[in-house]
Order: structure tokens, then sequence, then C-alpha cells
């Protein structure tokens, strides 16, 4: 599968998914116009993560831009994002000129399915929402459990959870959300006493297959620089280099 199309579904599942956090979040909404994906949350003030816009075509316009940002004004917003492909210049220009600045820079990564190393060991078991968000919790060291309370109330049957086990317990986790033949994998974590041991490599094993079995062709995710090469190991290419640029009041 070429990389254009890797990327293309790789940002339109990411889209899809900021959509489901969004609109589900207190008070959240969801906005769709020029090419923009963009959600509205006022009970996040300082999260440009559930505060973000994605720029979806080559370019954006300048008013969108500032649309964008008064909306977020309005509702007292302290920072939020706009998510764009970095060959993008188009949109970065327009960004850079607007204030805004780069925040964050990771890998989105690609494969089709045939493309990836599966070897059939896949352990990992189906998970709910909440316990996927309570691994994210553990791992990135949120004591107010502020990811288990985003994921919790979203609609069920729309987002996959899958979980293996360390200490019969819930150790490494991930989402996947299947959109327009392609298997979005989000919320990849590991306990930290439990990093190390192919657990992730079982809950990715596991997304795979299943993804497979629904009829997916493709899957894509958004990589830390650290889960990189795991990724790489299983069979996803780099295709986007996915940057969050932010601007804050």
């Amino acid at each position: 599968m070429d990389e254009d199309t890797l990327r293309d579904r790789l940002w339109h599942g990411f889209a899809q998914l900021q959509m489901l956090l969004g609109g589900q979040a207190a008070g959240g909404a969801i906005v769709e116009e020029h090419g923009v994906v963009a959600s509205f949350v006022p009970a996040a003030p300082d999260s440009p993560t559930l505060n973000a816009a994605i720029a979806l075509e080559a370019a954006l316009e300048a008013d969108v831009l500032r649309g964008l940002a008064d909306r977020y004004e309005h509702i007292r917003i302290h920072r939020w994002g706009v998510w764009t492909d970095g060959s993008k210049r188009g949109v970065t220009r327009v960004l850079e000129r607007a204030g805004l600045s780069m925040s964050s820079s990771s890998p989105g990564m690609g494969a089709a399915i045939d493309e990836l190393v599966l070897n059939g060991h896949a352990p990992a078991a189906p998970a709910d929402l909440a316990t996927v968000g309570h691994v994210n919790d553990l791992a990135y060291g949120n004591p107010d459990g502020r990811l288990e309370r985003t994921l919790a109330p979203l609609p069920p049957g729309v987002l996959h959870g899958y979980r293996a086990d360390h200490g019969g317990r819930p150790a490494s986790v991930a989402l996947a959300l299947h959109h327009e033949q392609d298997c979005g994998v989000s919320f990849v974590a590991t306990t930290p006493e439990a990093r190390r041991q192919g657990l992730a490599t079982d809950v990715m094993q596991r997304v795979a297959l299943d993804a497979r079995e629904a009829g997916c062709t493709s899957t894509s995710l958004q990589a830390t620089h650290l889960g990189e090469k795991l990724y790489t190991a299983l069979g996803y290419r780099k295709v986007s280099d996915m940057q969050l640029w932010e601007r804050r009041s």
C-alpha cells in the first residue's frame, strides 16, 4: 500500500477519534468546515488535546483559523492547538503568522495489514474503556485519573479496547478504531513495572488480527519516539510528521 494512502487514512482516522473524544466530553462540541475538524471542550480549558483542530487539507484559510481562535476565546479556553502534517507548509505558514508555536512532533505510522509481522501469538484480551484509561493514567503518572475519566463515558462498541495482564492485573492496553478499512490504534500504554516483557507486542498482535478479521486492510497510529521501535518491528513505517501547534493565552 502506498504512502499517500496510508497517510490519508492515518489523518482521517485521527480526526474521527478527535470527534469522539471532544464530542463526548462534558459540554463538548464538534465543528467540521473547510477541511478542518475541531473540538471545543470548555470543561477542559487547559487541554490542547481536547481543545484541538485537525487540518486535513493542504492549505488552511486564515479566516478559518481566526474563527476557531474567536470561538476558543469566547468559551475561555487557555490552551488550544492545531494538528497538521509537517509537510503541509501552506498550513504551517498560516499557523506561524497567527502566532501559534509548534509544541510537539511525533511519528505518524502506518502499514497494510498484510505487511505486518504477525506470529499468531496474541494472548491479549478485550478490555473496557475505563480499564484502558486507568492503565494509561498509571503509565503516565496521572494521579487524577484524567484519561480514565475521558474514556469511560464514550459509547461502547465504537472503540475496541485490549489488555494484557501482569501479576493478575491489566498492565498493557490499546484502543482500536475501525474506520473506512483502517484500524487506527491509540492509547497504547504499559505500566512501569510490566515494561520490556513483550506485553505491548501481545496487545498489538491481537489488535491487528482482529482488524484483519473485521475486514480492515491497513492500520495506522501516532507513535511516541520511544514506541517507534516496537511499531517498526511489527512492520509499521513512518508516513507523517504529526505536529501540534499551540496557542496559549
